[in-house]
């Protein structure tokens, strides 16, 4: 099996910033405590708070599907809904 990093990075909408920090302080908190997830971190950019960028590590790219398909995952995405100026996601694999 193959690690898979993931660098998502989420614009929101800046009248949905306080309900999405719950949102994403939720995402983030259930993510990691899911077999095979070795990092999910949040972190908030410094010139523009509506930008903010996940870096994730899964154990395989069948976790990661697992994760994809988790109640709390959909349940996000459900009530990002509307909420999300752009969404960026790249799936990589360590190289060096």
């Amino acid at each position: 099996m193959s690690e898979i990093t993931i660098v998502a990075t989420l614009t929101i909408k800046a009248d949905f910033q306080a309900p999405l920090m719950e949102a994403l302080k939720k995402l983030v908190d259930s993510s990691r405590a899911e077999e095979g997830c070795l990092q999910y971190d949040l972190h908030q950019d410094n010139q523009n708070p509506l930008v903010y960028v996940f870096i994730e590590r899964w154990a395989s790219q069948e976790i990661l599907d697992i994760h994809s398909k988790s109640p709390h995952f959909v349940s996000f995405g459900q009530f990002t809904k509307g909420k999300i100026e752009s969404l960026t996601i790249n799936l990589m694999t360590k190289v060096y």
